[in-house]
This record gives C-alpha cells, sequence and structure tokens, in this order.
C-alpha cells in the first residue's frame, strides 16, 4: 500500500476491516476509492478497490436475488392476536423452554440439537391481550447464506413485528446478531431520518446540513458513486455516510428486540416481568372499556399505540364515537372517573367509558 495515504483514506480502510455488512463495505469502498492517490504508483490500489466495490455489488446482488427466492419459498406464519414476536436462537438455546414457559404450548424440548424443524406458535396472554410467539428452527453460523434453510427462516423473523433473542452467552447473542444483521434485519435502531427525493432536480441540494457528519462533497460524492446525480437531500439527524448507505437500502427491516435467557431469566416469579419485556417491544398500550352502568371488562383490551388519545380510541371502538360528548377515566393516577379531554393520550391499563 503507498505510503502516502490521506488520513480519510486510512479512516476509509479501517471502516471496511470492520464492516459487518455488505452495503457497510460498499460504503467504506467508496469513500476509499474517492481518497486513494491519483498517482501513478497507487495504480494497483486503485484497480484493487475497484474490483472489491464490482465484487461487493455483486454479492448485494445475490443476496437480493436469494431473499426473493426465499420470499417465494417462505415458512409464513399468519399473524395473530395484537402482534407477533419471533423468537430466536441457536441450537439448544432454550427457545423451546421460553415459549413453554410463556405460553403452555406442548412443545418438544430435549438435549439434542435441532428439536425444533418448523416454525411453532404459542399465544402468550398478557393482561388480557394475546400476543402471538413464534419460535423459528434455530438460526446458526451460514443462515445468512442459506445454510440449513436459513434464508426461509430469516424471512419469517423479517415478517415479525419484533424478536426475542434466546441465548445463553454473550456469544451466542453477538453471532445472532451478526446473522440477523446480514440478512437486513437491525435491531432496536431507528429508520434513518433522511429523506433523499430522485427527480427532475438539477445536481444535488442538501437542507439540514447542521447534521453532515462528513463533509458535503463527500456526501455528493458517494451519492455519484451510487448513480444517484439529480436529487433532493433532507437530513433531520446526524449523518456519515454509513447513515446514508442505510437510509438508500430499500431491503433493511427495522425491529425491536430483547435478550432472554431462557435458563436464567424464567425462575420462579420473573415470568410476568419477562412478558411485560415482551409486551414493551410492540410499541402499544392496553386500554380497557367500560359501558355505563356495567363493569369493566379486562378480558379483552383495545391494544393501541403509544400516543394514542381518547378521541382516537373513541373512533377505533365504533364510528357513532367521533362524535362523543365527553369520556370518563380511571387507572391513572390523575383520574379515578373524572372527565378527560378527548386529546388525553391513554396511559397502559386505563380504563375508558365514553359518553356520545
Amino acid at each position: 500500500m503507498p505510503a502516502n495515504v490521506t488520513f480519510e483514506f486510512e479512516k476509509a480502510r479501517m471502516n471496511y476491516e470492520q464492516a459487518n455488512s455488505a452495503e457497510a463495505k460498499l460504503a467504506a469502498l467508496l469513500e476509499m476509492q474517492r481518497f486513494a492517490p491519483s498517482h501513478k504508483g497507487a495504480e494497483n490500489l486503485r484497480r484493487d478497490i475497484s474490483r472489491k466495490i464490482a465484487a461487493v455489488r455483486r454479492e448485494i446482488d445475490r443476496r437480493k436475488k436469494q431473499e426473493k427466492k426465499a420470499s417465494r419459498k417462505s415458512l409464513s406464519v399468519p399473524k395473530e392476536g395484537v402482534g407477533q414476536i419471533a423468537i430466536v436462537g441457536l441450537p439448544n438455546s432454550g427457545k423451546s423452554t421460553l415459549l413453554k414457559a410463556l405460553t403452555a404450548v406442548d412443545v418438544e424440548i430435549a438435549p439434542y440439537e435441532f428439536t425444533t424443524t418448523k416454525p411453532v406458535v404459542g399465544m402468550l396472554d398478557f393482561h388480557g391481550a394475546k400476543i402471538q410467539l413464534v419460535e423459528i428452527p434455530a438460526i446458526v453460523k451460514g443462515s445468512s447464506d442459506g445454510k440449513f434453510n436459513g434464508l426461509q427462516l430469516l424471512a419469517v423473523v423479517r415478517n415479525a413485528d419484533a424478536i426475542v433473542l434466546a441465548v445463553k452467552s454473550g456469544d451466542e447473542e453477538k453471532i445472532l446478531k451478526e446473522e440477523l444483521e446480514k440478512a437486513g434485519i437491525l435491531l432496536n435502531v431507528g429508520k434513518p431520518k433522511i429523506k433523499i427525493s430522485i427527480g427532475s432536480y438539477k445536481g444535488i441540494s442538501i437542507s439540514g446540513k447542521q447534521f453532515l457528519k462528513c463533509r458535503e462533497k463527500e456526501l455528493i460524492d458517494y451519492l455519484k458513486g451510487v448513480g444517484i446525480i439529480n436529487a433532493s437531500v433532507v437530513l433531520n439527524e446526524p449523518t456519515d455516510l454509513g447513515v446514508v448507505a442505510r437510509a438508500l437500502n430499500e431491503s433493511l427491516s427495522y425491529k425491536k428486540a430483547v435478550t432472554v435467557n431462557p435458563f436464567t431469566d424464567l425462575e420462579e416469579g420473573n415470568i410476568p416481568a419477562v412478558k411485560e419485556r415482551i409486551f414493551e417491544l410492540l410499541g402499544k398500550v392496553l386500554v380497557y372499556t367500560k359501558k355505563q352502568g356495567q363493569d369493566v371488562d379486562y378480558s379483552e383490551p383495545l391494544a393501541l399505540p403509544k400516543g394514542t388519545t381518547v378521541e382516537e380510541a373513541a373512533k377505533h371502538l365504533h364510528k357513532d364515537f367521533a362524535k362523543m360528548r365527553y369520556a370518563r377515566l380511571w387507572g391513572s393516577s390523575r383520574y379515578e372517573g373524572q372527565r378527560v379531554p378527548k386529546d388525553y393520550k391513554l396511559q397502559n391499563f386505563d380504563v375508558l367509558e365514553i359518553y356520545s
């Protein structure tokens, strides 16, 4: 390697070596290409970078084709209840133990590997709400490349609303996260708050430059390097080229996840806490309804997105409640049967009585 490489080139090279996904490798290689020395002595270096860029792009195309093929053969599980949670783990990680403890479903538990050969479904009861848990057959190193029907299994995970990682150690958790990331499933990170509109623009315009964590020219050169010549870019969060690469990758899936050790976290008295952690993944609140002069119905709560107002809940219940006069509420520390404003944001386990 030429001795007179720049700091930017060396940083990009380190990013390439540490990248865990093809998309991250491509972003780093494009940076290396941009900052590579231009003198004659660096011809081999530039040629090597170009070869690697081509190889990574072929890898990305190959994986997308595999994912499409896997989706056609997917072991799909129809969604039921207030949400679907995939239980993912390595062989003998306690997935079946966890599913049985939380749902009481009859599932085989054995000390040998690959006991579960197809997805197994159980329904978790959380204060009346039914959450669908799906135990995924064991994930292994290489699942993201298709080993042991890995692509079909990961397609089921991709379709779920959230994920439980069943692990016995940090090493197991690391392997799972690496396989999921290679398959384009990212855990506990938000979709980039970047809007890239491609159309009849002249050149590349950037709004929200205060969020840039790289030089403006680097971003423009990167976009041109991936074929975007005319576009409007709006940034709403701290942004480097890695974040831009994620924003452009439409195949990525963003999932909430929790880690559970079935052999320690299910000790006596801990199951309710595990259930609560799982419910929190769905980003919802449970609201119970009460008819005038009757007792509260705790059997079928409404599962509503966090931030839902009293008025929105009323409309969800019945179209006739769209013109509600007022509502009373129980359950929150501030309200015990008092009237609440229509824009009050409902909390978990609130009891609502609507007057129309």
